[in-house]
Order: C-alpha cells, then sequence, then structure tokens
C-alpha cells in the first residue's frame, strides 16, 4: 500500500494513502488528534493506576507512544496490545517527526517499531508492549481490556472494521466497567455500538472535528 509523508496542521506528520483517499491522523493536527480522543478522553478518563488497553490500529505509533509517556509521568501500569496487520516499513516510520513535539527522545518511538512481534516487550518497568500482526476479526485474548483504542480508518474507508460482528467483539473483551473511545462520531456507527449493548456517550472533538465517540460498556 503506497503511502506519502504529509505534515498535518500541528506540524506533525501523518501518512496519506492514496489509493483510499485517507490519512493515518487527522490533517488538522495528528499529536492534538491522538491526545485528545485516546489520552485524554481514554487513558486519563480511566481513573486507574493499572490498565489494560488494546489498540486496533497501531499504525505510526503515536497512540502507543504519547500512552508510554503518560503512564511514565503518571507512574501507571500499563499493558497494551495492539493490533496491526499492515505494519509500516522501517524507511516509513524512521521519518515520523512525532518525537520532535514531545519530550521524549526518538528512540523511544523506534523502539515501538522495532519490537518483535507477538511477544511481550518490558519497555520500561511500568509498561509492557505486545503487538500482534493480525486483524481483528481473528484476534482473541483471554485478557479483560480497561480500555479500547479504536483507530481504524473511516467507515467509508475501511467498512468491514466498523460492522456488528466487531463492535460486539469489543464489547465482550471489555472489563464490565470498561470502554472503547474512538475519533469517529458517525450515526451509523454510534447505533451499531448501542445494537450490541454499549452505552453512547458524544464528547466534543478534537481540533477541525466537531465531535468524538465514547462508547461505555455496560453504563460504566
Amino acid at each position: 500500500m503506497q503511502k506519502e509523508l504529509i505534515t498535518t496542521s500541528d506540524g506533525s506528520h501523518s501518512f496519506f494513502v492514496p489509493s483510499l483517499n485517507e490519512t493515518y491522523h487527522s490533517k488538522h493536527g495528528a499529536i492534538a488528534e491522538a491526545k485528545h480522543v485516546f489520552i485524554e478522553n481514554g487513558l486519563m478518563a480511566t481513573n486507574k493506576n493499572k490498565v489494560n488497553i488494546l489498540e486496533v490500529g497501531f499504525g505510526t505509533g503515536l497512540n502507543t507512544l504519547l500512552t508510554l509517556q503518560k503512564a511514565k509521568e503518571q507512574k501507571l501500569e500499563v499493558f497494551y496490545n495492539c493490533l496491526e496487520p499492515y505494519p509500516l516499513k522501517k524507511e516509513e516510520y524512521s521519518k515520523l517527526n512525532f518525537t520532535n513535539f514531545l519530550d521524549c527522545p526518538k528512540e523511544n518511538l523506534m523502539a515501538l517499531h522495532n519490537g518483535i512481534w507477538e511477544k511481550e516487550i518490558q519497555l520500561q518497568a511500568n509498561f509492557t508492549l505486545l503487538k500482534n500482526k493480525v486483524a481483528v476479526q481473528i484476534f482473541t485474548t483471554n485478557k479483560k481490556i480497561d480500555i479500547i483504542y479504536f483507530d481504524a480508518f473511516a467507515p467509508e474507508k475501511q467498512p468491514e472494521m466498523w460492522r456488528k460482528s466487531v463492535f460486539k467483539k469489543m464489547y465482550n473483551y471489555l472489563k464490565d466497567d470498561g470502554f472503547l473511545v474512538t475519533y469517529c462520531a458517525k450515526g451509523v456507527v454510534k447505533r451499531t455500538m448501542k445494537a450490541v449493548g454499549f452505552e453512547i456517550i458524544v464528547l466534543d472533538g478534537p481540533p477541525g472535528k466537531r465531535q468524538m465517540t465514547r462508547a461505555n460498556k455496560k453504563g460504566s
């Protein structure tokens, strides 16, 4: 899949995929979007010191990098499982400039991408990463999840990721007080999530987007 490196409005990089006419992150700011959706309204909304996270769509590693950084700052214990059937190549991820805008070395981002797949990696004392090169439709886990970062391409670009069967699976993997967060706030997506049992909370969106969605299990 061909990708073109682009610079988003906050100066941070993303990739544009011509075949999908889609970007990996918001053109209004990759870091701004990731922080708002997945850190502020995801990680920091749990009020837990020990958190199990499942990310659907590892992509550039930005969400993982920000979570790693926040876990260190807040002294959180994190188990981070991410899914990515089509990982970036080294010549692609090595160009990303995220760490130029964050208080961390480039090596932190490289460690995320260079880490062995299908094996738990201890990135720091309180952060364990497990990367699975597998599609969400065939992924399985015995772990119960606190937060799901749902960061697939948009429904009109990747409809198979937003089906009822996928959200039912996500619902079942969550703890009773767990939740899913996504940048997407389309009506059809919210209705699909609601149909499998989620309570839908519409939140203010990141820059350039009016709304985002939090889906709570059992009204948590």
